[in-house]
């Protein structure tokens, strides 16, 4: 018996949206990091200026999120598939755009770092 790893037709878009978002967070970064220091600021709120710097590779966190919530919802989406569709629907739509938004945030970073 073959296991096929299908996801319904009205859900595709969405989820291919996310993943391609995913992947340009994770290219983004890889050309960025051969041109930034060593240790960049990223937490900025935190009190303390000493505690502001960073390790460069912790620019990958933000692509690594994204992925994780896209293959999570996407593997939630496949095991209610026969739940409403609108509600599937929304949920599919609402991880693009949390992708979307960790890409903003990302970009947002990146900006100010360089």
């Amino acid at each position: 018996m073959k296991s096929q790893f299908r996801i319904p037709k009205h859900l595709q878009t969405p989820f291919a949206l996310s993943f391609l978002l995913s992947l340009l967070m994770m290219l983004i970064t890889l050309v960025m990091y051969f041109r930034l220091q060593p240790q960049v600021p990223l937490f900025y709120s935190l009190a303390r200026p000493a505690q502001h710097l960073v390790a460069k590779e912790w620019l990958f966190l933000l692509p690594g999120i994204s992925f994780a919530i896209s293959f999570l919802h996407l593997s939630i989406a496949r095991l209610a598939k026969k739940t409403n569709s609108l509600l599937l629907k929304i949920f599919a739509w609402t991880t693009a755009g949390i992708g979307f938004i960790l890409g903003l945030s990302l970009l947002r970073i990146i900006l100010i770092i360089q």
